[in-house]
Parts: C-alpha cells; structure tokens; sequence
C-alpha cells in the first residue's frame, strides 16, 4: 500500500447537510469512498478504514447521520426515512465531482448503503455486518419481543423504553472492548444524562434553543442505549430495504464476522443471495465480532475493500449507469 499526502482542504469541504462529526480526507484523487457508521454509531466507527483508504490514494468522506454523535433525545426524533435522505443527498452532492464513487456502509449503515445505490449511482458497494436478522450468538432475549413491544407500544412512548448495550459491544479486541466497557460503565452514562440534561437546561436558557456541547461518549463511543422507538425505525428501514435487494446491481463486497454476536452471517448470505448484481463477493472473516471495522480483523476489511474495488472494478472500469430504481420503474 502506497503512502499517499493528505490535503487540508477539496471538494468535500462544501458538503451538503455536514456535520462538525464528520470527517474528510482528501488526495486529491477522482475516487471517492463514502463511509456510513451504524446506527447508535458514529463515524469514528469508520476512521481506521478511512485513514487506509486514504493512504491508497482515494478521497474518504465519513458521515455522521442524522441524530447521532449529540444526545438521545435527538436520536429518538430521527426515523429511517431521515437516514436514507441524509445519506443519498450527500451521494448526489459529490456524484458529479468524482470519476468513481464508492460507499461502505457498517451494520444497519450497510442497509443505508445498498439502499442509496438504487437512487444514485455508485460504482461499488462495501456492505459490512449487515443486519436484516438479529440472530447472532449474543443476542438479547429481549429481541423476542420486540415485534409486540413495537405494536403494542405508542410510537409517540416508545422512547421511554429501551435497551442498554452490554459486553463484548460488537467487539473481540479485549483493549477495544475494554475501552468501550469503561465508556459505557452505568456510572458514567448517568453522569453524561444528568450532565446532558443541565447542559440544555443551561443554553436554553441563555439562547432560547436547546444547542450545546456534544456529549463526549455520544460523539467518540456512540450510545450506548437503543430506545424501542430507535429499533422500530431500524426494523422500518429493514422492512424496506429487503425488497429493494433484487435492484441493486452495483459491484458489491460483503464482508462479516463468522462469530458475529449479533447479526449472524446469514444476513450476509440474504445480501448476496438477493441483490442483482453481476459482480459480488462474499467473505466470512474469523478472529472477530459484529463492529468489523474496529476490531482485529480490520486490517484485513481494508484489504478487502481495496482488492475489490481497485482490481474488479477500477482496472475493468465497470461503471453501469443505466439500472436505477426510479429508471426501471418507469419502463
């Protein structure tokens, strides 16, 4: 892998709909590589593999979506449509600036990533840990009621319930689950909540809005709780991503865990199996859990996304731009 400059500046710096948690990394180069974080995420999910795809040479742009990296209360405002719009408005944005885009998404990013593909078009796919079926060898029980919670409780309630995350995260490096351990200790997030709640108490008062600082853990760790009305929005995004499949004909990497402890790689086998595209690989990487892109085999994620979109796409310049959603709809 060659070592590759970076520029303080590029076309990425006008991005639409940008956050200050977002993170660009240009070459100067005509390649593009999207980056989206899960949800309850954040886009430090993603630097690692970034920083690498950097180097190779590609321009990176990691976004933060809609209701992260702030509190969970601006999370719980947020809904799959929110997502899906963030993510496809930023794609058009830099459409016409790039020879070749490409996005990778990571878990419920993933989803937001092949749906997006159907919209606008991208030249490759990167789909990591993708999550269809909750069913990996951690799951909480808690998952089997999930669909009655999500009928039975009012949306407008559904943020007053919800599940706290617990160990190994999504992670089998100890030094990793253990710092994500440390951020996520009971302690610690009622410290942030009580401190969340006195810092808008305190710029509400003082501006009349509730903006403020970000929460440290929100914007570095994620959050550590998924509210029921969270989950629902991602069960909605599964629901209407699942059908969407059979349209997505860009290349397409797939890359999970063979002991994902959350997702199982079934999910990844639903993604191949259904998605329409003539160029697809699927790899079940071991030595690691669900979050791929921070935990021991990230490395060789990297690798994969690198072999896959320089050598069976870039070197072939596959770049199909006539099997859109909204195109064939019409026809």
């Amino acid at each position: 892998m060659r070592s590759q400059r970076l520029k303080r500046s590029g076309v990425l710096d006008d991005m639409v709909d940008r956050q200050k948690t977002d993170f660009a990394m240009h070459t100067g180069s005509n390649v593009l590589v999207y980056l989206v974080h899960g949800v309850t995420g954040t886009p430090a999910e993603m630097h690692y593999i970034g920083k690498e795809l950097a180097r190779h040479g590609w321009d990176i742009y990691a976004t933060t979506l809609p209701g992260h990296c702030t509190r969970l209360r601006d999370l719980v405002k947020t809904s799959e449509r929110d997502w899906c719009g963030h993510v496809e408005r930023q794609l058009a944005c830099v459409r016409d600036r790039y020879d070749y885009v490409f996005i990778a998404g990571l878990s419920a990013g993933a989803l937001l990533a092949l749906d997006a593909s159907t919209n606008v078009h991208v030249d490759g796919i990167g789909v990591l840990s993708p999550t269809f079926v909750y069913d990996g060898w951690n799951t909480p029980w808690s998952h089997a009621i999930l669909p009655l919670a999500m009928k039975v409780v009012p949306l407008p309630l559904q943020h007053l319930l919800f599940h706290i995350d617990g160990p190994p995260f999504g992670i089998k490096d100890d030094v990793v689950q253990a710092r994500v351990r440390a951020a996520y200790r009971p302690l610690v997030i009622l410290r942030e909540v009580v401190s969340d709640w006195w810092t808008y108490r305190t710029w509400s008062n003082k501006s009349g809005n509730g903006t403020g600082a970000l929460v440290p853990s929100a914007a570095s760790m994620g959050y550590p709780i998924f509210p029921l009305r969270t989950l629902t929005e991602i069960d909605r995004l599964i629901t209407r991503v699942r059908p969407l499949l059979r349209w997505v004909t860009a290349p397409t990497l797939i890359l999970q865990a063979q002991e994902d402890d959350m997702t199982s790689p079934r999910n990844a086998f639903i993604v191949h199996d259904e998605i329409a595209s003539s160029e697809k690989r699927l790899v079940l990487l071991d030595d690691c859990y669900h979050v791929i892109t921070v935990d021991k085999q990230k490395h060789a994620v990297v690798s994969q996304l690198i072999d896959f979109f320089a050598n069976d796409v870039l070197d072939r310049q596959f770049v199909p731009r006539d099997s859109f959603r909204h195109q064939s709809a019409a026809t």
